[in-house]
């Protein structure tokens, strides 16, 4: 075995019976027997070779242990048992085994996004580390752009998938709506490598051919919203199927900027800033979007804001967008502050949250950075209006209103705050305990 290697053993369905039993055992505090089932189990891996294979440990039985070396045995499931697990730290006499340990995961920026590589069934891709969406993304190179002879660039860049990858998921072909187009989708089940973790059995959507709005970064998403809505419409996102739940996108050098995924945040040393996140889940969006109340809009010391307004953090943007009512305003403010100040000094944007309840602190205040990144070699300060095709992040709520106006409900206004606010900060994501971290 490499350094740093551990065993994961399972079974046919997902445990040993060996260990079925010793955790059986455990549970009623049966010592002996717990002793007994461990060391049986022991015995029938005693002298086995450090690569993968198949053993019956027990004559007859159905079920086969299967050894293999994981170099990250943080990702394992809950169902599988690792060296070092309560279960033997019970035997022993030790304390329980921690937490998993952050995922670390490196970014690259292309065309206005950051992307990070992930693999499906031992395929590389690419996808856009997109905090705005939920699902895991792959696209299949078909339509106009195979007719145009265009597959070698694109699944050179991003990665291609064949539609059929993995297994079926058992779930219809849909229409996947985000702000810049629209796809079908075909959603398959496979083996999902990131970061060296291999997370088994994960549904992820294949695309079809895009339509776009404009605005897409090129790669699909690697959606990072975790939880969605009780509707059997809505397809399992990806970070449900894993333990994480806290995001950390460290942007303080742009030159090498990560993605930390964990199951719990970890304290910062320093000094930050902190708000509470909104559920836009309550007036019918579908997902749990990161969104925040914004307090002040300022363009160039201008508070735009008219009406309640809530901003969705979301990575998969590059600077700003704004319904096209609010983006008017924006651009009225920016153009009578330019025959003061010149073109290249106005359109200054300040976005303000409210600190977490109880707090004494200040609002949190974000600045889109102006200019050119030299680490990046391209600006972040892009303000665009929403795509009137994009939709709303409550269409499928509004659709149901149509047909009942009883229904209806009062519903903030959405703007997109993007990567133009995060560059240089550190920004955490507690989902489980509903706030964000600036740093």
């Amino acid at each position: 075995m490499e350094n740093g290697e551990k065993l994961l053993v399972t079974g046919s369905d997902g445990l040993h019976p060996y260990l079925q039993h010793a955790a059986q055992a455990e549970a009623m505090g049966r010592r002996g027997d717990l002793l007994l089932a461990t060391l049986l189990y022991s015995w029938c891996l005693a002298g086995l070779p450090d690569r993968s294979f198949s053993l019956p440990c027990k004559k007859g039985t159905e079920n086969q242990a299967v050894l293999r070396p994981v170099k990250n045995p943080n990702c394992q499931r809950r169902a599988t048992c690792v060296f070092g697990s309560s279960l033997f730290a019970n035997l022993m006499g030790l304390p329980a085994a921690s937490a998993s340990d952050p995922l670390i995961l490196p970014l690259e920026f292309e065309r206005g996004a950051f992307l990070l590589t992930f693999q499906v069934q031992g395929s590389t891709f690419r996808g856009v580390a997109d905090t705005g969406s939920p699902f895991l993304l792959v696209a299949a190179c078909v339509g106009a752009r195979r007719a145009a002879g265009r597959c070698s660039d694109y699944c050179s860049r991003y990665g291609c998938s064949q539609r059929d990858v993995g297994r079926s998921a058992g779930l219809a072909d849909n229409i996947i709506s985000f702000a810049g187009g629209y796809a079908t989708a075909v959603w398959r089940q496979g083996d999902v490598q990131l970061g060296g973790c291999v997370l088994s059995h994960r549904t992820l959507g294949v695309l079809g051919e895009t339509q776009s709005f404009g605005g897409n970064a090129g790669g699909p998403n690697f959606g990072l919203i975790k939880l969605a809505a009780e509707d059997s419409e809505i397809r399992p996102t990806f970070l449900s199927q894993t333990p994480y739940t806290t995001l950390v996108f460290d942007f303080r050098n742009m030159s090498n900027p990560v993605l930390e995924l964990a199951e719990k945040l970890s304290p910062w040393e320093g000094e930050r800033a902190e708000t509470m996140l909104t559920d836009l889940r309550d007036f019918g969006a579908g997902v749990q979007y990161y969104a925040v109340v914004v307090e002040e809009l300022l363009v160039d010391h201008v508070n735009i804001l008219e009406a309640k307004t809530v901003a969705i953090l979301d990575t998969g943007t590059t600077g700003l967008v704004l319904p096209k009512s609010l983006f008017f305003s924006f651009d009225a403010v920016r153009r009578a502050s330019a025959q003061e100040v010149g073109i290249k000094r106005a359109g200054n944007v300040e976005v303000r949250f409210p600190p977490l309840p109880g707090s004494s602190g200040p609002s949190v205040s974000l600045q889109l950075r102006r200019g050119r990144i030299p680490d990046l070699d391209a600006a972040l300060d892009i303000v665009t209006p929403l795509a009137e095709d994009a939709g709303s992040v409550f269409l499928r709520a509004e659709l149901r209103e149509m047909q009942e106006e009883n229904l209806r409900i009062e519903r903030p206004s959405v703007i997109f705050v993007g990567l133009g606010f995060f560059a240089g900060l550190r920004m955490g994501i507690d989902i489980a305990a509903g706030k964000v971290t600036f740093a």
